[in-house]
């Protein structure tokens, strides 16, 4: 007999964990600076290397620390630090030849005033999946076997892949308010739509701006902008394609009055999944029962595709009870964080929380903040049985005031889906074992979840001759049927 063969290179969850990463820095102030109070702190945290090492996880990344504050003569300015952080996770049974993907988030970060700058106490919260890779050697099929019988399946494994990336400069002019300066900038991209051109891939997006201006007086006013973009990405389609943008650098400039100058660069990767088939042996035997099969059983970890969709969001945040009535709320900072995402019931369940700071004026004209925690919740479709999830907020307004400010938003909420799929094969022959007959006749009383297949295998009889001895049965094969068998040399 000749023996035919493949090699399946599958990928599988080894296992799922959330660590915390504790940082301490102290953060000095710009050169000639001084502070009276902090107001807010944009915070990121961006994975730069993972290692899987002999029991643990190494990540290694950089948190980007954005305070606004309020310098002694009581105008706001702000400026961005940097600080560099390794972590390990451990996990058992991890080895070196494992990949992991970890979504870095900040829960928690607060500033205080130390020694003529500031002292940063943040939590970076790691979620992590690790990977597993596994050769499986799968029997395809089998020659030269006299009255074979076979169980064949076909397999289809699916594998996340970059298909192309580019980096995209932005330049755009924006109406900005008349005397006053830029304090700070932040913006989120959101690709709305992939579509297939003549030279490769065209996402197309729009780049969510949010500009904190200052006056001379040390007024604060916030304005939205929307900017669009679109970049084409020299790649095949493939297969669940989607592309998916960062921010890399944003800075925006007054450059004369009534107009500023934006400055972007963006990265743009487009995904998609890689697929491969192939017909695999599940199950033979041969009426002389010269060999026998054996039988293993594989998992693998499918990717499904990637979803996202925006949420507009309100809630009612209470001002805490120790600080003045909200006279005119100024803006908000918010830091979302996922803390559980699962598959319940056949639905996608996700849940996080929002860290979201306010800033106002008081009745005194004095300017105040304070953070507030507040639960989120998401359901989706399941698409699949792992999501991997990253959570974003933006597009925010405040209104109202006294003891409640009221707090507006949208949640873009980025999903990827896994789905574990399951196969049994042909892993190998070994020499055959004697019918359970001789040759003549036998009615056979059928035991649960029997097929044509498993009794011809059983007593050494083709499946096409159980069938011509029982034109009347059909599978499935209730249990106690009567099935007769004929065998012959």
């Amino acid at each position: 007999m000749e023996i035919r063969k493949t090699t399946l290179t599958t990928e599988l969850l080894f296992g799922e964990t959330v660590a915390e990463a504790q940082m301490e820095s102290a953060i000095p102030l710009p050169q000639g600076r001084t502070i009276e109070r902090v107001l807010s702190a944009e915070s990121e945290a961006t994975v730069n290397e993972i290692n899987c090492r002999d029991g643990a996880i190494v990540v290694t990344g950089t948190m980007t620390l954005k305070p606004t504050v309020e310098s002694a003569e009581r105008l706001p300015y702000a400026f961005e630090a940097a600080a560099e952080f390794s972590h390990t996770i451990r996990m058992e049974g991890v080895t070196p030849e494992m990949s992991a993907r970890v979504n870095a988030e900040i829960p928690a970060c607060s500033l205080r005033r130390e020694d003529g700058g500031l002292r940063m106490q943040a939590t970076v919260q790691l979620r992590t999946e690790v990977f597993k890779t596994e050769q499986i050697e799968c029997v395809t099929g089998i020659d030269d076997a006299r009255d074979m019988e076979t169980e064949t399946a076909s397999v289809t494994l699916k594998k996340r892949t970059l298909l192309g990336a580019h980096s995209l400069r932005m330049s755009e002019t924006i109406d900005s308010p008349r005397g006053m300066t830029v304090i700070r900038a932040s913006g989120t991209p959101l690709v709305n739509g992939l579509v297939k051109g003549t030279e490769g891939m065209l996402p197309q997006g729009e780049l969510k701006l949010c500009v904190l201006y200052g006056a001379a007086d040390g007024g604060i006013r916030k304005e939205q902008y929307s900017l669009p973009f679109s970049d084409v990405i020299a790649c095949e389609p493939g297969e669940n394609a989607f592309a998916a943008a960062t921010l890399t650098s944003l800075s925006v400039t007054v450059e004369e009055e009534g107009t500023a100058t934006v400055d972007a660069a963006l990265s743009i990767g487009v995904y998609g999944s890689t697929s491969e088939s192939v017909r695999i042996l599940t199950d033979a035997y041969d009426a002389a029962c010269d060999f026998s099969c054996e039988i293993g059983h594989a998992r693998a970890q499918n990717y499904e595709g990637a979803w996202c969709q925006t949420v507009q969001m309100s809630e009612n945040v209470p001002v805490p009870p120790h600080m003045k009535d909200a006279y005119l709320p100024l803006y908000a900072v918010l830091r979302p964080a996922v803390t559980r995402a699962a598959v319940e019931e056949g639905r996608g369940v996700i849940e996080g929380v929002l860290a979201a700071t306010i800033v106002y004026r008081d009745d005194d004209g004095m300017k105040q903040s304070f953070t507030h925690e507040l639960p989120l919740s998401f359901e989706t479709e399941a698409k699949g049985t792992l999501p991997i999830v990253r959570l974003r907020a933006f597009d925010t307004s405040l209104s109202g005031g006294g003891r409640t400010v009221a707090l507006g938003f949208t949640a873009a909420i980025d999903v990827e889906w896994y789905r574990e799929i399951g196969f049994d094969h042909v892993s190998a022959l070994g020499p055959g074992t004697p019918c359970e007959t001789d040759c003549g006749m036998l009615v056979w009383f059928a035991d649960p979840n029997e097929s044509l297949f498993s009794i011809g295998k059983r007593f050494g009889v083709p499946t096409a001759r159980v069938k011509a001895c029982n034109p009347t049965l059909s599978e499935p094969i209730k249990e106690g049927t009567p099935v007769l068998l004929i065998r012959s040399n």
